[in-house]
């Protein structure tokens, strides 16, 4: 277990961030270790929420490492959060909410930690920072990290994504040799240092139906994908591919699944289990944990969220490996 707090940014205050975090402090796991979490948020919005789920943990006010306390929520307060209705997201909050995440990330990359965020609305993000398109992106350039990976996992299946949030048409051109080759071994060595497997086992999907039928479908994987598995396989890689997407997640034959695309394998992994998912960026200077779930405007105001999803993000940073 780690002994370096991680940095908890809540996303947009009008949707079910607050919420979920809240609701996962009830886990004694958690409830236990509360030195172990710092919230980079307005304090007003912990006081709100705690108010509505009729909670009542103490709030410790930090200024420094020394001030934080394992009987109470620890909060680094950030200011310029405007009012706000529950499952009403205003765009007047998008300054305030990248604000306590480019703090919390800050924070995590200087004391080498841990950052777990909550959902954001990339709407009302971009209409403050313009091309905003979501948390990983956003960190990858905050960072300027070489190559990023989103990487889900929950306890049916470990996925890494190819390309993320581009259009589809916009897919097959963005794929190289390269940039495959970077995303498996950032997959490869997640799998080692989160999860302890010593040397995993990856399938690594094809572009098109049935892994492109020896190039009668697209010739992506003769010409792309086979070349960058073979190098992989040269150096000691494990790597099985390409594998038809229709049949890879059926045998569990895989410790993860490295995918070409976003919604190639998103809808496999959420219908197997959509609450204990969590996204997890591999690649920056520190690890990003989060919840794999968007604000949920509707159900915000009725305080029904599920909170498995952020009690397995602040797990997984709870027990990461310290470096």
């Amino acid at each position: 277990m780690t002994s370096k707090p991680a940095y908890i940014s809540l996303g947009d205050p009008s949707g079910i961030g607050p919420e979920v975090f809240i609701k996962s402090l009830q886990s004694p796991e958690i409830y236990e270790n509360l030195s172990s979490f710092i919230v980079v948020s307005s304090e007003d919005v912990i006081k709100k929420t705690l108010k509505n789920l009729n909670q009542s943990y103490k709030i410790n006010l930090i200024l420094n490492k020394t001030d934080i306390s394992n009987e109470a929520i620890n909060i680094l307060n950030v200011d310029g959060c405007h009012d706000y209705d529950l499952g009403s997201p205003k765009e007047a909050n998008a300054k305030y909410i990248l604000d306590c995440l480019k703090k919390a990330s800050d924070l995590s990359e200087k004391n080498k930690s841990c950052l777990v965020t909550g959902p954001i609305n990339k709407k009302v993000l971009s209409s403050y920072e313009k091309n905003f398109s979501g948390h990983t992106e956003f960190l990858k350039t905050r960072f300027k990290s070489d190559e990023v990976l989103m990487f889900l996992s929950n306890g049916a299946l470990h996925l890494g994504i190819i390309t993320t949030h581009i259009p589809l048409s916009q897919v097959s051109n963005s794929i190289s040799k390269e940039l495959i080759l970077k995303k498996y071994k950032l997959l490869d060595n997640g799998l080692k240092n989160i999860f302890k497997i010593s040397k995993p086992r990856i399938g690594v999907l094809g572009l098109n139906p049935h892994a492109g039928e020896s190039g009668t479908i697209g010739n992506e994987e003769k010409e792309v994908i086979s070349p960058a598995i073979n190098e992989l396989i040269d150096n000691g890689y494990d790597a099985i591919g390409p594998v038809s997407a229709d049949t890879a997640f059926a045998a569990g034959n895989y410790d993860a699944v490295l995918s070409m695309y976003h919604d190639q394998a998103l809808p496999v992994i959420k219908t197997l289990d959509f609450n204990k998912t969590v996204n997890i960026t591999l690649g920056l200077p520190f690890l990003r944990v989060s919840v794999d779930h968007g604000t949920a405007e509707n159900i915000a105001a009725d305080y029904s969220a599920n909170n498995e999803s952020m009690l397995e993000a602040m797990r997984i940073s709870l027990n990461r490996h310290e470096t």
